[in-house]
């Protein structure tokens, strides 16, 4: 019976090797990720408490009424107009407009939306609330991986909030979609990037937001890997591709 003990261990042998190979198959067929694009505000950024505070101090400023229920009804307009463009319908211009003029209808407010714009956005960059454990967790990954935000955000805005924050420390460079021309989730946007940076290479560069209709999306139309930052735990949607899903920007080094 020795013969059969022989063919029994070879077997075995044979059955291992090809394990081991096709783990390092795997392994090589997926690439390590060596560039990150973070997305700002609801990633690192709690965008909701800055927009409550700015709203208010704009309101104020313009000696109307204000309380949670105008918050409500501007967020909902605010919310529909970024959608607006994303999907290419309107311009960054008539956005910023738009949600104001929206917002006076809604709440029969005789006010100038041009004013109340100007107003709010001068009022926006002054409040920058980082996410528990956000500033923390980028200056972890700028030691692992080369750091770069992505934001939808408009610069005048953008730029005085990051300053209030760390986060500036951390990164190798900042693309606004109103300096780039083009704005998440369209593919433009993310080709404008690795124009300026020929030596990362798409498989190798993962995009990190909380956006479906932003950051997925977009990673998906660029053709690079995409992790959802699902704070409030949403149903995973079947037709994007997600490739990691975290809560938190903290739980981004575990899962990569």
């Amino acid at each position: 019976m020795a013969w059969y003990y022989i063919v029994a261990i070879l077997s075995f042998l044979m059955i291992f090797g090809a394990g081991v190979a096709l783990s390092v198959g795997f392994a090589v067929v997926k690439p390590r990720i060596r560039t990150l694009l973070l997305d700002a505000d609801g990633t690192l950024l709690d965008f909701d408490r800055s927009e409550r505070e700015a709203l208010r101090e704009a309101f104020e400023t313009l000696s109307l009424p204000y309380d949670d229920s105008t918050h409500a009804v501007y967020h909902r307009n605010n919310d529909a107009c970024w959608k607006a463009l994303e999907r290419g319908e309107i311009t960054r211009d008539e956005l910023k407009v738009r949600r104001f003029r929206e917002t006076f209808r809604d709440l029969s407010l005789d006010a100038d939306p041009v004013q109340a714009t100007k107003v709010y956005e001068e009022a926006l960059g002054h409040y920058a609330f980082p996410l528990e454990g956000a500033e923390d967790a980028c200056h972890r990954l700028g030691k692992k991986y080369k750091l770069y935000l992505v934001t939808n955000g408009l610069k005048n805005v953008q730029t005085p909030r990051l300053l209030l924050t760390t986060i500036p420390e951390t990164l190798d460079g900042i693309y606004i979609s109103e300096e780039v021309g083009y704005a998440k989730p369209a593919a433009e946007f993310f080709d404008v990037f690795f124009a300026d940076h020929p030596e990362c290479k798409r498989s190798e560069t993962l995009i990190v937001g909380d956006s479906l209709s932003g950051d997925i999306l977009g990673g998906n139309n660029a053709g690079i890997p995409t992790c959802w930052v699902n704070r409030n735990r949403a149903a995973r949607p079947a037709d994007l591709r997600i490739d990691y899903e975290i809560q938190s920007i903290t739980e981004l080094e575990k899962v990569l």
